[in-house]
């Protein structure tokens, strides 16, 4: 079954080998379900502890995730990561490492490549302000606090983390300035 990735309601129709979208109700076709869109995720470390979110719809309802999501249309996947913390948790971030890029299957069967990077909050004091439509709720949890259930790869992606597979990012936070 397909959902809408703005609102999660069941998006209907779609064949994706003939290039059409499923439709959402209220935002109409959805391009990146059938496009292989990348998604980007950051894991947002403080004091040794990473913040997840609980999915607030579907897919994946009720699951904790990395937070994170569809990369725009001409938009770098370390910009789409930052945009993503801000629209879910209401946080300001700076990227710091990548863990890694990886593929996994989506619901819908096709392939999706997810760039995965590590963060730490602009200002260690800055409340979390959750988004009540995507997240229900949220947590701190150490590396040896995984929560279940996760959503898609994200368990192994936590993991990775924990196991230190991280590549710092350069100082100036981008592998390639902003054009």
């Amino acid at each position: 079954m397909w959902f809408c990735d703005e609102c999660g309601c069941p998006a209907e129709g779609g064949d994706p080998a003939a290039s059409v979208p499923p439709a959402c109700p209220v935002h109409g076709p959805r391009w990146r379900l059938i496009r292989n869109a990348p998604c980007a995720e950051a894991i947002v470390v403080h004091d040794g502890r990473v913040l997840l979110g609980r999915r607030a719809r579907e897919p994946m309802l009720g699951c904790w995730e990395i937070p994170g999501g569809f990369v725009e249309r001409g938009e770098h996947d370390h910009d789409a990561a930052v945009r993503e913390l801000r629209e879910e948790l209401g946080l300001d971030v700076v990227l710091t490492g990548l863990v890694g890029t990886y593929l996994e299957r989506s619901d819908a069967g096709e392939c999706l490549a997810i760039t995965l990077y590590t963060a730490e909050p602009l200002d260690p004091d800055q409340p979390v302000r959750p988004d009540p439509a995507e997240v229900a709720d949220w947590g701190w949890f150490g590396p040896d606090e995984l929560p279940e259930p996760m959503a898609g790869g994200d368990g192994d992606r936590f993991r990775d983390w924990a196991a230190g597979h991280v590549v710092p990012l350069p100082r100036a936070g981008r592998w390639c300035p902003a054009g």
